[in-house]
């Protein structure tokens, strides 16, 4: 009985640190499925700018395997989360400044340059640079174990101990 309640303690706790970045996993494939999207619509026009929603593709895939890895070994350190939420910043802030010019066509070949279709992207993508800077900064909270989730894990580890 002993041995079933530490074994159940363990994969409590594991579970517990597993689910602290519960939202970067999600936020994540969020970013992973609409840089896909986006590279698939490029492509479809041809356009060599593909090149820029694949890579952040591929660091979206290593962020995504390192979340994966953290169930065996927990860790505080991301370095992809913070590679990739860093690049889609600089993304996503380059990106708001071509919109009003012609290099629009380079990066939106698949859309009309309308007054409606700019507004509805540069909605999306400051909507999407808020939410990049709060991944950065819940992937720096945990980082310092300033996070809410680590402080409820240390009280339910004083709890089972």
């Amino acid at each position: 009985m002993t041995e079933n309640l530490t074994m159940h303690k363990k994969i409590s706790l594991t579970n517990l640190y597993f689910n602290r970045f519960l939202v970067i996993r999600y936020i994540t494939a969020f970013f992973l499925f609409l840089n896909l999207y986006w590279a698939t619509f490029l492509i479809g026009s041809l356009s060599i700018v593909a090149i820029l929603p694949l890579t952040l593709f591929v660091l979206g895939i290593l962020t995504t395997w390192e979340q994966i890895k953290l169930y065996r070994n927990h860790c505080n350190k991301l370095p992809y989360a913070r590679l990739f939420y860093r690049t889609l910043a600089i993304v996503f802030t380059a990106l708001i400044l071509t919109l009003y010019t012609p290099l629009y066509q380079i990066f939106y070949p698949f859309l009309k340059q309308t007054q409606d279709t700019l507004h509805v992207l540069v909605i999306l993508q400051v909507v999407s640079l808020i939410i990049t800077f709060l991944m950065l900064k819940k992937i720096n909270n945990i980082q310092h174990n300033r996070d809410q989730h680590f402080k409820r894990i240390q009280a339910y580890e004083k709890f089972i101990n």
